[in-house]
C-alpha cells in the first residue's frame, strides 16, 4: 500500500463547456452529434432545428435530454446536459427552454431558442430574466454588419435595438457560422460576456458550423481536497524515531534536512486521501476565501519581519475578515431560520426523541403516581420548563441572597462614571498575593 506512488488529485474543477449547433433535423445528423460529444465532452450541448426527432426521444450516453417541439418541421430545440452537473428546468415554451445550472460561485440560467428565418426573436421571454445571470444561446438568424455580416436584416435591427435598451452583450464568434454565406447567426446573449470564449468548429455535415463556447464559470461537482490521517502519520513518526536520531549524527546538516523533508512529504502523501468536497460543508464564497488568504499572508509576513507596518496591516485585514465572516454567517443563519419557519420545514432539522428501538412511552411518573393523560403530561412539562426559563426567585430569609440583592441594586443605580485607570503595578501586586507562600522548615 505504501510502496507505490499515489497520484495526488487536486481540484477537478473545469470551466463550463457549451456546444451550440443547428443540426437541421436531428434524425439525419445523429452521428455528427455523437462525434462532437465524444471529441469535446461538453457539459451542455444546445441543438437547434431538431425537427421531428423530438418525438422519438433520442438518448445519448451520459447525457440527459430536454426537448421542446417547434412550430415547423425543422424547428424545435434540445438541450443535452451531462449527468455530472446539477440542473433543473425553469421554463419550457414553444421555441424556448430555460434551465438553472449549479456553478461556482452561484447558479446561472442557460436558455436555448430557435428563431425561424424572417422572424423576430422573442424579446418578451428575454426581458423576464434581466435581473438574473442568464445566457441565452440560439440560431437567431440575425445578420448585422457589426458582426461581420454583409448586410443587415429585419431580425437584426430589432435585436440591436433590444441590446442597446437592455445593455446586454453578445457572446459571438469571430468566424462565420453558416456554410452557405459569411453570416454569423449563432451566438449568445448575456448581461456580462467577459471571460467567455467562442470558437467555430469546421466539423459536421450540417449546413451550419458548430460553435464551441468556453465560459469563465466552473462546475465543482467533482472537486476534491486532501484529507490527512494524522494518527497514522504520528504512528509512523514514532516507529522511525530511533532511526532518524541515529542518522542525524552521521550526515551533515543540509543533507539531513533535505532527506528528512523529503521523508515528511512522502509520508504525508501516503497518509492522505482525496475526498469529494460535496460530502462536507459548503465552502465559503470566493471573496471570503480571498480575505482569509490575505489575512494569513499578512500574519506570516508580520511574524517574519516584526515591523509595525506589517502589524497594522495584519490587524486591519483581520478586522475586515472578521466583519465579513460574521455578516456572511448572519445572513446564512437568517436564511436557515426563514426556511425552518416556512410550512413544516422545522422537522427537517429537528431529530425525533423516540427511535425504533426505544421502549414505548406508557406514561409520566409524577411523585408516587403515574399519569397517562396526555393533556396533564403536557401541562406538567410546560410548568417545569416555564419555571426554569423564568426569572430566578430569591430567598429573602437567606443572608447570602439578601446581600447579593443589596450589592446589585447599589451597582444598578450608581452613576455612570468611568473608573480610574489601574496601573500595571497594582495588578501585579494583587496577583502576587495569590502566590503560594514558601514554608521554611
Amino acid at each position: 500500500m505504501y510502496g507505490e506512488k499515489k497520484t495526488i488529485l487536486k481540484s477537478l474543477n473545469q470551466n463550463l463547456l457549451i456546444l451550440l449547433c443547428n443540426v437541421e433535423s436531428l434524425n439525419t445528423h445523429i452521428t455528427d452529434v455523437d462525434i462532437l460529444l465524444a471529441s469535446y465532452n461538453p457539459q451542455i450541448f444546445i441543438l437547434n432545428g431538431v425537427g421531428s426527432a423530438v418525438r422519438r426521444k433520442i438518448a445519448f450516453p451520459n447525457y440527459s435530454t430536454i426537448s421542446q417541439p417547434g412550430t415547423s418541421a425543422f424547428g424545435g430545440v434540445m438541450i443535452l446536459c451531462h449527468k455530472s452537473i446539477k440542473y433543473k428546468i425553469i421554463k419550457k415554451d414553444l421555441i424556448y427552454i430555460l434551465i438553472e445550472v449549479e456553478s461556482t460561485p452561484e447558479s446561472i440560467y442557460i436558455g436555448a431558442i430557435y428563431v425561424p428565418p424572417q422572424s423576430i426573436p422573442p424579446f418578451q421571454l428575454l426581458s423576464k430574466h434581466l435581473n438574473k445571470r442568464f445566457y441565452i444561446f440560439a440560431n437567431y438568424n440575425a445578420k448585422h454588419t457589426d458582426w461581420k455580416c454583409s448586410k443587415n436584416n429585419t431580425s437584426d435591427v430589432h435585436l440591436q435595438n433590444s441590446l442597446e435598451s437592455t445593455e446586454n452583450e453578445l457572446i459571438i464568434p469571430s468566424k462565420a457560422t453558416s456554410k452557405r454565406s459569411n453570416a454569423i447567426i449563432h451566438f449568445g446573449i448575456t448581461q456580462d460576456a467577459s471571460g467567455w470564449i467562442s470558437e467555430v468548429l469546421d466539423e459536421g455535415t450540417s449546413e451550419h458550423f458548430p460553435v464551441l463556447i468556453q465560459s469563465s464559470l466552473t462546475i465543482d461537482g467533482t472537486s476534491t481536497f486532501r484529507k490527512a490521517n494524522w494518527k497514522t502519520f504520528n504512528f509512523f513518526l514514532w516507529l522511525l524515531n530511533e532511526y532518524w536520531l541515529s542518522v542525524v549524527y552521521n550526515l551533515d546538516e543540509q543533507t539531513f534536512f533535505n532527506l528528512f523533508s523529503a521523508f515528511l512529504s512522502a509520508l504525508w502523501d501516503r497518509c492522505s486521501t482525496n475526498e469529494k468536497i460535496c460530502d462536507y460543508r459548503p465552502p465559503w464564497p470566493p471573496h471570503l476565501v480571498l480575505l482569509a488568504k490575505s489575512t494569513n499572508r499578512a500574519r506570516r509576513k508580520y511574524r517574519r519581519n516584526r515591523s509595525l507596518v506589517s502589524l497594522q496591516n495584519y490587524i486591519i485585514l483581520k478586522e475586515i475578515f472578521s466583519t465579513e465572516r460574521s455578516h456572511y454567517l448572519h445572513i446564512k443563519m437568517e436564511q436557515k431560520t426563514k426556511y425552518m419557519m416556512h410550512d413544516q420545514n422545522i422537522w427537517k432539522f429537528a431529530k425525533p426523541s423516540f427511535h425504533c428501538v426505544t421502549t414505548p412511552f406508557r406514561g409520566l411518573k409524577y411523585g408516587n403516581e403515574k399519569i397517562n393523560d396526555s393533556e396533564k403530561i403536557v401541562e406538567i412539562l410546560a410548568n417545569h420548563y416555564e419555571r426554569h426559563i423564568s426569572e430566578s426567585d430569591f430567598d429573602m430569609d437567606n443572608i447570602a441572597h439578601t446581600e447579593s440583592i443589596i450589592n446589585y441594586n447599589q451597582i444598578k443605580y450608581a452613576p455612570n462614571i468611568p473608573l480610574d485607570p489601574i496601573s500595571i503595578t497594582k495588578v501585579t501586586n494583587e496577583w502576587n498575593k495569590f502566590k503560594a507562600k514558601k514554608v521554611i522548615r
